[in-house]
């Protein structure tokens, strides 16, 4: 079938093209044709006048008129005008000169006077040429008068023999025109053949494309080198880079899940363990029973804790926005954060400072930007090692207040900067689970950031620590009730 197609496609690209080909070539031919007897024709009609200006000038030279009218016979013989007629009258319409063998009479065989010779009689006072019928052929005739009107010179020449031969194109011309035309068409064949091989090439690529099926060893040298094949290469390029990000996808989703299991799997052992020693001992001291019931009690925390995380991520993670989100004054954020470290015992071991100007408004969600800032003070305090945390504000750009979030502790190394927004990323994971970590915090905050139409960035600050720069939509100062209420009366 797709040989099929390529054959139909093959022919309604060949007759056209071939078609035009050959239009081109009949008129190009049929204008030099024509060009070509017209030139021939205007050379026969010089030589005609040429004639009738040898006669009178051989009259105003004194010369004999047969004598002249003989002569040139003699030299035309055997020539392109072999078939020359040539009469000479006088004034009165009585002939002075003549070749006996054809005769140019003005008068026909019925004795009347020929009407259209009489015409180039009356109007021959300059050389003229005029194609008329004579003696029942279709002839080339020209006539002169002399200076004083004495003489009239007529000379013919019939459309016949040599003259018809003269006129007719050399059959090399049109044997050219055959070659030329069978070139153009194999060549044409060829040329349409070569395009829709490479058409029927791209439509076999791109039905393999749509259908997975594109052989691993394929590369661009298997296409050719003109568009086509550059659309191929192209097609080639964004299907590897879709399959690429495809595998990444899957493999992401892959880690995640099996991440999430791992997570999950730890506090419900832990759970299940404790559980299990409290049931199948009944001899066991009431306070070990409730140590360890309080210990499943702080795993299970955990555990709704982490579900609760994974769930705002993906969730997160799905939508490209969050909805609720209104005007919020970053300062008395950034004063709240604080109170929270304190009063929650967040980071008993740093102190945490603020540099927010008092009328900063940004847009954004209440209650997830203030999760995200938890999330950092809570990173900083379990992993950071270091003695300060500070959130200042640094600019506004482009509609957005940017901010930054540091700590004074021993920071990142440089490979593992670019991977802790992952999920479940964790530097040292011994470390983090005994910290209470579950590798969902960063991630958390910069799904949270960019769902608010935000941007963050984290980095090793040049003191030592971390930091991280985010940036948040500002917003204008919100109306007061009082200013948006309507005054009494």
């Amino acid at each position: 079938m797709a040989k099929n197609h390529i054959i139909r496609l093959h022919w309604r690209l060949f007759f056209p093209l071939i078609g035009l080909l050959w239009l081109i070539i009949g008129i190009t031919i049929a204008y030099f044709v024509s060009h070509e007897k017209q030139r021939q024709k205007e050379n026969l009609e010089n030589r005609l006048l040429n004639v009738n200006n040898t006669v009178v000038a051989a009259y105003e030279r004194g010369v004999n008129l047969q004598e002249t009218v003989n002569f040139i016979r003699l030299f035309t013989n055997n020539t392109t005008l072999a078939p020359l007629r040539i009469t000479v009258y006088d004034n009165d319409g009585v002939m002075i000169a003549d070749n006996p063998e054809a005769t140019i009479s003005l008068y026909g065989n019925d004795g009347e006077p020929n009407p259209d010779l009489l015409a180039i009689w009356d109007t021959s006072g300059n050389a003229t040429v005029h194609d008329m019928a004579y003696d029942d052929c279709k002839s080339m005739i020209s006539s002169k008068t002399s200076a004083d009107g004495l003489i009239h010179s007529f000379a013919a020449l019939p459309y016949k023999g040599e003259v018809l031969a003269f006129l007719s194109i050399d059959p090399m011309v049109w044997i050219l025109v055959v070659v030329l035309g069978i070139i153009s068409s194999v060549l044409a064949y060829f040329g349409v053949r070569a395009i829709c091989r490479n058409v029927y090439a791209l439509r076999d690529f791109a039905q393999a494309i749509s259908s997975d099926r594109l052989p691993d060893n394929i590369d661009s040298s298997h296409f050719s080198k003109d568009e086509l094949g550059d659309v191929s290469r192209n097609l080639l390029t964004l299907y590897r880079d879709k399959i690429h990000a495809e595998h990444e996808k899957m493999h992401h989703e892959r880690q995640i899940g099996l991440n999430i299991s791992h997570e999950l799997n730890t506090p419900v052992g832990i759970i299940k363990g404790y559980l299990d020693s409290v049931l199948n001992d009944d001899s066991m001291p009431e306070p070990l029973r409730h140590r360890l019931l309080v210990r499943a009690q702080q795993n299970t925390d955990r555990l709704a804790n982490l579900v609760n995380d994974v769930s705002m991520v993906m969730r997160l993670q799905e939508n490209a926005s969050v909805s609720g989100c209104k005007t919020l004054n970053f300062h008395d954020m950034a004063a709240q954060l604080g109170d929270d470290i304190v009063q929650g015992h967040i980071a008993e071991n740093m102190t945490f400072e603020y540099d927010v100007p008092e009328q900063c408004y940004v847009t954004g969600h209440e209650s997830l930007l203030t999760n995200a800032l938890l999330n950092l003070a809570y990173n900083a305090a379990q992993h950071s090692g270091g003695t300060k945390m500070s959130l200042c504000w640094l600019r506004q750009e482009n509609g957005k207040h940017v901010f930054m979030f540091a700590d004074n502790g021993n920071g990142v190394e440089g490979e593992h900067l670019n991977r802790l927004f992952d999920m479940f990323y964790r530097i040292d994971s011994g470390r983090s689970r005994k910290n209470g970590g579950s590798g969902l915090g960063l991630p958390l905050v910069h799904r949270i950031i960019t769902a608010m139409g935000g941007e963050i960035t984290v980095g090793n600050a040049d003191s030592g620590g971390l930091k991280f720069i985010f940036s948040l939509p500002a917003a204008s100062k919100p109306n007061d009730d009082s200013d948006a209420r309507p005054a009494d009366g």
